[in-house]
């Protein structure tokens, strides 16, 4: 599970290791080379378990979704930031009312 992106919806392959991570941060905390750069990208959605190629210079709305399960893994990243600052404003708005 990655600690970055709460609801990482897919898990993708890094092109340069050939190692499965939930996004390029974690891969940056394990491993002692940069992350490559490619326009064919490998990934395993975590609602079906299934693999998949999409290439990014040819991505549209069809492809945010899994092709085996429709999962929809384009979705916002929700990060132990971004809950912070959601409880902050609820904080706020409660104050104010």
């Amino acid at each position: 599970m990655c600690k970055h992106i709460l609801n990482a919806q897919v898990s993708i392959r890094a092109q340069c290791c050939k190692k499965w991570f939930d996004c390029s941060e974690c891969h940056a905390e394990v491993m002692d080379h940069n992350l490559k750069k490619t326009v064919e990208m490998d990934f395993i959605c975590k609602k079906c378990k299934k693999a998949f190629r999409k290439d990014i210079t040819d991505f549209d709305e069809a492809d945010e979704y899994c092709p085996h399960c429709d999962n929809h893994f384009i979705i916002n990243a929700i990060t132990k930031e971004s809950q912070e600052i959601d409880k902050f404003q609820k904080l706020v708005q409660e104050v104010k009312q």
